[in-house]
């Protein structure tokens, strides 16, 4: 169960990682969509840690966003070690 429990939190952090990118650079969850070749809402739901992005669109992501995957991921469990 803890194994599930740090995953759902990685995905909360992972979206709120996302959500602090797009933002810094004042583009919309609409803007980024487009991007991706995504939805906008599939892209709220990320932002929002309420869906997992597969590995393929943590890509598209991230190159939307101008950084790497590994970034991303390493970011969000970064803030996860700090707060534990």
């Amino acid at each position: 169960m803890q194994k599930h429990l740090k995953a759902d939190n990685l995905q909360k952090k992972f979206g709120e990682i996302i959500r602090s990118r797009r933002q810094a650079l004042g583009i919309s969850q609409e803007e980024l969509a487009e991007r991706c070749d995504l939805h906008r809402n599939y892209i709220s739901e990320i932002e929002r840690g309420l869906k997992s992005a597969s590995l393929r669109t943590i890509v598209l992501i991230a190159l939307a966003l101008g950084c790497h995957p590994h970034i991303l991921i390493q970011e969000a469990e970064e803030i996860l070690e700090d707060n534990s």
